[in-house]
């Protein structure tokens, strides 16, 4: 009986072995061969980004280079597999069962993933920029494919789905040229309005941090109840406009005040005729 076995042994060997040694090697050399394709690509691929307006972005890069390599990887493996005579159907068809399992799971992830890769390829903003999303202005303090940090101006750090950032409207005022802002400011109805004028124009050539161009502008905006108003369209650079707005009405207040003009404030004149009472604002 052992004899017998040894034969049926042997002459699997003899009929079966080579063929079988010749699919290991096989199938060594393609997964080999993947590798070395994987390494080639993603080293091409470092290169075009060195290269490329992304070269910053290592965010990206990594992503787009692990995913790259993940592919060569698995269709390497899938063609090894086949040179070892390893059917790889029932495999695939429970990788889309799988797949779409866990894309009903994980829809909100991946539809922050898919929103990350967007804001990383079009890049509406960077980390350090000033933006306003969906109503809140803040610094962004960090950017990854899963969601967006951004520091409000009140204190909190708020972290965004980036779906809901790719979503709506991102407003960048660091990438603005200028910043515009416009101050109101009123005179008594008895003041000189051209005066007034002249002192509010000679404030604004003054000051360094308003801009020549686009021009500034003033105008009579308002014959208000108790004032005549005029408003000041002035522009400045994006790192000047928070400064601009903390001291300008100050100034405004204190050139039209050292030039005689009064600042007027909301009042009631209480008129009594023949017994009865008349209220005239």
């Amino acid at each position: 009986m052992d004899t017998e076995k040894a034969n049926v042994f042997i002459s699997w060997i003899r009929d079966v072995g080579p063929g079988v040694v010749a699919g290991i090697v096989y199938a060594l050399v393609i997964f080999a061969v993947g590798i070395v394709v994987s390494r080639l690509l993603v080293g091409a691929l470092r290169r075009i980004f060195a290269r490329g307006k992304l070269k910053d972005e290592t965010m990206l890069i990594g992503l787009v280079t692990r995913t790259v390599k993940g592919v060569v990887m698995v269709v390497a493996g899938i063609m090894a597999l086949d040179q070892l005579g390893v059917s790889i159907a029932p495999f695939v068809a429970s990788l889309g069962v799988g797949s779409l399992v866990l894309g009903f799971a994980f829809k909100d992830s991946l539809s922050n993933l898919a929103s990350g890769m967007l804001i990383l390829i079009y890049r509406p903003f960077k980390i350090g920029d000033t933006i306003e999303v969906s109503g809140t202005m803040g610094n962004v303090l960090d950017l990854s494919i899963v969601n967006t940090t951004l520091k409000d101006f009140a204190g909190p750090v708020i972290y965004f789905p980036n779906s809901q950032v790719w979503g709506t409207k991102i407003t960048n005022f660091s990438r603005a040229e200028f910043r515009r802002s416009i101050f109101t400011v009123g005179i008594d109805y008895t003041d000189d309005q051209n005066g007034a004028w002249d002192v509010l124009q000679k404030l604004i050539n003054a000051e360094e941090r308003i801009l020549k161009d686009p021009a500034p502008f003033i105008r009579l905006s308002e014959l208000g109840d108790s004032s005549v108003n005029f408003q000041m369209f002035v522009y400045t650079k994006p790192a000047d406009f928070g400064a601009l707005l903390n001291d300008f009405y100050a100034k405004a207040k204190t050139a039209l005040e050292a030039a005689g003009y009064s600042i007027p404030f909301p009042q009631r004149d209480i008129h009594i005729l023949d017994g009865k009472l008349d209220q005239a604002g």
